[in-house]
């Protein structure tokens, strides 16, 4: 017995000395951890290709050797990357692109605490090829410079590469991978065809044999300077496009584009053909300016363009700072968020980025730049919890902004039934209303009920007739309460249960088995009449999209009325039903027996017979036609122009009364101004759609006199 004692105590001994060590050596690491934790490294740098134009999007890494941990990051616009956090140690950093290596450095972080590290990335592609004149296909005496765009997704230019042309041969070498086209930058001469060849480069490899097909065109020459020192700005991406004579938007078509050099200026050629285009625009872009746009009239038999001093204002910025309060001791870290206001018909919005967000350093302060002088709604965020508003800022102002944070008050309250049952993951929205007609509605809280049908959440001080609160479930008739008031009794919410509408759908047997149908429904009393009104917007009330393969359908969540309901889809010509929302299972049958038909139309002038293309051809809708989602900008879906056979075609229609709204531009040239004067002829007819068959419609006068002015 007590030998069994003495072994016991004796392996206890063995395990505590064993234990101690392993507690050494764990504070030991820790330790040492904890002093590697305390000595956080970065590698900053910026990425470029050989001609030095910057390289954004592209993927940096650094794989930590000791710590088997990688860290990454992506190029910004200007190509300039940083990695934060990074231990002392020794890092592989690499570049990558679409999932591509293209080059690795070995780093040693070790007492500095900031580390450069720039890349040039080699490309190692080329395109070579024949400018070539487009009526004998011979190559043109050009000699120069030829300029190629890679393009982003968007199609838009990402960056300009550019090569050498000898007697119509060209080359443009060090090519990275992506998508290019050629840009027009030959002195006199611009595409045959609209566009020009889109070329897909693949790494290590050589395109040849390209054939760009050429014909004559405009000079147009101008300079870039900044509007407030007046100092010449290069890299100017300049694009300039033709207006065709026909067209009803007065838009720059056949866009050609080009940088200006180290003086600011640049050089393209326009298509100038007299019988098609009648003006150009010039538009401007740059990282560090606002997009602007010039317009010039083309005039008969003038083959060069001095524009002269073109001047570009800098972007604006917007500078602001959140207070520190006694409900918020940390300012560092908000988010701070700028929405473009909703205002058609301003050239700066088409160009702006329509939402840029940024976040408050440890002081709340917060800069946006590269603005265009426009309004914007900001919001001020945390775990997107909204703690402040501000419905419009414009950065013209250049007025700092001083943010005060609003009180959180807290809404809490119970969502049930007309049985006083609690109802669970009932959806609620706190909505604060903007009293700008162009900002936006923001939506300050939202929170789903629990199991007991309780909620609860944080919204920010403000007025109780700007706020209102929208209550949710399936199946359920939704509830909206405006003017909520932040007090600190519970809310109460009571939302009746919904009735349904069920049915049976049968289809003709040609519609396509991987196809859908939508069932819409509206209230009783709208009107079912086609209209071309923008404003006149009678939408329906909700709908819903079933696959051909449900012949069933159910709609939940509606009032004890009666409804109207349509069931359209594409080859469906659309089928009526006025039914009532019950709580009974009984399923109404729908039979569909007409596939939907198109309308053919041809435009022909009265006097010559002759048919008129790019004309805009409107035709009015039904409601049943619209979403709950459609806006008057949404519309241009019921639009199309007519082909150079003045031919146009509206497909999938159902039978029944359609108007149409046409209009076309003539231009002619005044010798007195020497300007193009644009005259708009108007001419609205109604069609009964009944079968396939082709309209003809003819504009003009019947005697042949020539039109004056836009009333005829």
């Amino acid at each position: 017995m007590n030998l069994l004692i003495g072994v016991n105590i004796q392996t206890l001994q063995q395990r505590i000395q064993t234990l101690s060590i392993t507690l050494w050596v764990l504070l030991l690491y820790l330790s040492t951890g904890f002093c590697e934790s305390n000595n956080l490294l970065t590698i900053q740098g910026q990425v470029t290709d050989e001609q030095n134009n910057v390289l954004t999007d592209y993927i940096i890494s650094a794989e930590s050797q000791n710590h088997n941990i990688t860290y990454s990051s992506k190029t910004n616009f200007r190509g300039e990357f940083s990695l934060k956090n990074l231990p002392a140690d020794t890092c592989i950093v690499s570049v990558r692109h679409l999932s591509t290596l293209l080059t690795q450095q070995e780093v040693t972080l070790t007492e500095k605490s900031l580390v450069s590290v720039n890349f040039v990335i080699k490309g190692t592609s080329s395109i070579s090829g024949f400018l070539l004149d487009s009526v004998n296909n011979l190559p043109l005496q050009i000699t120069g410079e030829i300029q190629i765009a890679l393009l982003k997704e968007d199609e838009w230019v990402e960056r300009i590469y550019k090569g050498k042309v000898s007697n119509g041969f060209f080359k443009v070498n060090n090519l990275l991978s992506g998508r290019y086209s050629i840009i027009d930058a030959f002195d006199g001469f611009v595409f045959a065809s609209s566009d020009s060849p889109i070329l897909t480069v693949y790494p290590d490899i050589h395109i040849g044999g390209v054939e760009v097909l050429l014909k004559p065109g405009a000079n147009v020459f101008g300079r870039f300077v900044d509007d407030e020192n007046g100092k010449p700005i290069s890299k100017v991406l300049v694009g300039v496009g033709s207006v065709k004579r026909s067209s009803i938007y007065a838009e720059g078509t056949s866009i050609h584009e080009t940088e200006s050099n180290v003086t600011g200026e640049f050089r393209l050629t326009t298509p100038n053909d007299p019988e098609t285009y009648s003006a150009f625009t010039v538009i401007a872009s740059h990282p560090y300016y606002q997009t602007n746009r010039w317009r010039w009239d083309l005039l008969p038999n003038k083959t060069e363009y001095t524009l002269g001093t073109l001047q570009l204002k800098p972007f604006l910025s917007l500078q602001g700072r959140v207070s520190k309060s006694k409900s918020y001791h940390s300012v560092g870290g908000l988010e701070v968020h700028l929405k473009m206001h909703n205002k058609s018909g301003d050239f700066f919005r088409a160009a702006a980025q329509p939402e840029r967000t940024a976040l408050t350093d440890i002081d709340g302060t917060f800069l946006f730049t590269e603005l265009h002088p426009i309004d914007y709604s900001l919001t001020i965020s945390r775990n997107d919890l909204i703690l402040a508003s501000i419905e419009s800022v414009n950065p013209q102002s250049n007025i700092p902004l001083n943010i005060h944070l609003p009180m959180l008050k807290t809404l809490h309250g119970k969502v049930i039934d007309e049985q006083q049952r609690p109802i669970e993951d009932a959806r609620l929205y706190v909505i604060l209303k903007n009293e700008n007609p162009y900002g936006h509605n923001v939506i300050l809280a939202m929170k789903h009920t629990d199991a007991n049908g309780l909620f609860q959440m944080q919204v920010m001080e403000t007025k109780p007739y700007l706020l209102s609160l929208d209550v949710s479930k399936g199946g359920y008739l939704s509830r909206v309460y405006p003017n909520v008031k932040l007090r600190s009794e519970p809310l109460v919410v009571t939302l009746p249960k919904g009735l349904s509408i069920k049915g049976r759908v049968i289809l003709p047997s040609e519609i396509p088995s991987d196809g859908y149908y939508d069932i819409k429904i509206f209230p009783e009393n709208v009107k079912m009449e086609p209209t071309l009104n923008t404003l006149a917007l009678n939408r329906p009330l909700l709908t819903k999209r079933f696959p051909i393969s449900d012949e069933t359908f159910e709609i939940n969540g509606l009032f004890d009325e009666k409804y109207i309901l349509y069931v359209t889809g594409k080859g469906i010509e659309t089928t009526e039903m006025k039914v009532t929302a019950t709580d009974e299972d009984q399923y109404m049958l729908i039979v569909v027996e007409n596939p939907t038909v198109e309308l053919n139309g041809q435009v022909l002038w009265a006097d010559t017979s002759e048919p008129v293309q790019n004309t805009l051809v409107s035709r009015s809708w039904y409601p049943w036609e619209l979403s709950p989602y459609d806006m008057s900008l949404t519309l241009d879906r019921f639009e199309t122009e007519t082909d150079s056979q003045g031919r146009f075609t509206f497909p999938d229609l159902t039978q029944g009364r359609y108007q149409l709204h046409i209009r076309v531009v003539q231009t002619v040239f005044d010798t007195d101004t020497e300007k193009n004067k644009r005259l708009h002829i108007h001419k609205s007819v109604e069609i009964p759609v009944i079968c396939d068959e082709t309209y003809h419609i003819y504009l003009g006068k019947a005697d042949g006199t020539p039109f004056v002015d836009a009333s005829n």
